[in-house]
């Protein structure tokens, strides 16, 4: 059967008004089933067991239920690439926090994603400040104390992390690169470096809040400064960054919500509306402030910002360091 040219234009053209229509389409009763947010990281460890206090009360918003995939396979690269290559249509979401949205693409030779171009961003949720902290045997008592210590013993003091990346390590590569010292590395694998901490196996990390805080309290380990723009209510006596005189020390750990690219506008809006009203909701507001936290919800142009100065700032600290991990 031959079809005409006027058959043709006229099919091409209400196929192209199809695919106009679809995101608009989309969007129209959304949600309308269960969402799906990946978490790159184990279930029960920091980061998950925030992203669920957080994700229950997006649950009561969105007027849907929130599954949490739990996937922390290859430093969170595999959630990103299953998010990136997920349909854009709302019902699949990732929170991650700095190692998968930023600083993997600059530890890696290859990822099978492009963190800045394949996710709409649709919201900061969680600004988690950290805190270096001394073992007491190090005598000091301050940053001023503690700079001066590690200039006058270059790489004689050594710092623990998780391993090798992480933000525990990458954090303290920034203060080294901010004042100017030199400290050693002692990345642990399985081993907790906490209780090293404690036990003064190592002498300094730079963490969250929350797991040192019980040391803190114990008066195992000793705070000098806390990365954030005003002092945090769980250490009130502790000096910020710039208070310490060290303003350009800007490390902190940070969650945000993702959609693939090309989700619809309307369904980027009302995820972006929703998770703000979530993250402020009382319950989840003093969940965080009391492990140190705070919430940072915005518009996603103010995130999409907020993730460009972050790529500025790690690409140029890894780079530095010469840190990488493949």
């Amino acid at each position: 059967m031959q079809v005409t040219r006027r058959a043709t234009l006229a099919l091409g053209a209400g196929m192209t008004l199809s695919i106009a229509l679809r995101p608009a389409r989309a969007a129209t009763g959304y949600p309308e089933h269960p969402v799906r947010v990946y978490v790159p990281a184990a279930a029960g460890t920091g980061l998950d067991v925030d992203a669920r206090a957080i994700m229950a009360k997006f649950s009561d918003e969105l007027r849907q239920p929130v599954v949490i995939v739990n996937q922390p396979q290859a430093s969170g690269n595999l959630a990103m690439a299953e998010v990136a290559r997920a349909e854009p249509d709302g019902y699949t979401l990732i929170a991650a926090g700095l190692g998968p949205a930023v600083a993997n693409a600059y530890l890696f030779k290859q990822i099978s994603f492009d963190p800045q171009h394949d996710f709409a961003p649709i919201s900061l949720m969680q600004m988690l400040p950290s805190v270096l902290v001394v073992h007491p045997s190090l005598g000091v008592r301050s940053i001023a104390e503690l700079i001066a210590l590690a200039k006058q013993k270059p790489g004689e003091i050594t710092f623990g992390s998780q391993g090798v990346g992480t933000f525990v390590h990458l954090a303290v590569e920034q203060f080294m690169a901010a004042t100017g010292i030199k400290l050693t590395h002692i990345p642990y694998a399985r081993q907790n470096p906490f209780t090293d901490l404690a036990g003064g196996y190592v002498k300094l990390m730079i963490s969250g809040i929350a797991p040192v805080m019980g040391f803190i309290s114990a008066g195992t380990v000793k705070p000098l400064v806390v990365s954030a723009q005003q002092r945090v209510g769980v250490l009130p006596a502790v000096p910020t960054s710039a208070e310490a005189g060290i303003p350009q020390f800007q490390a902190y750990a940070w969650n945000g919500l993702f959609a693939p690219r090309g989700t619809p506008e309307p369904i980027l809006a009302r995820l972006n509306r929703d998770i703000g009203k979530a993250v402020i909701a009382p319950v989840v507001k003093q969940r965080m402030e009391r492990f140190g936290g705070y919430p940072a919800a915005g518009t996603p142009a103010e995130f999409a910002d907020f993730l460009a100065s972050e790529r500025a700032k790690w690409s140029k600290v890894i780079a530095d360091a010469k840190v990488h991990l493949d």
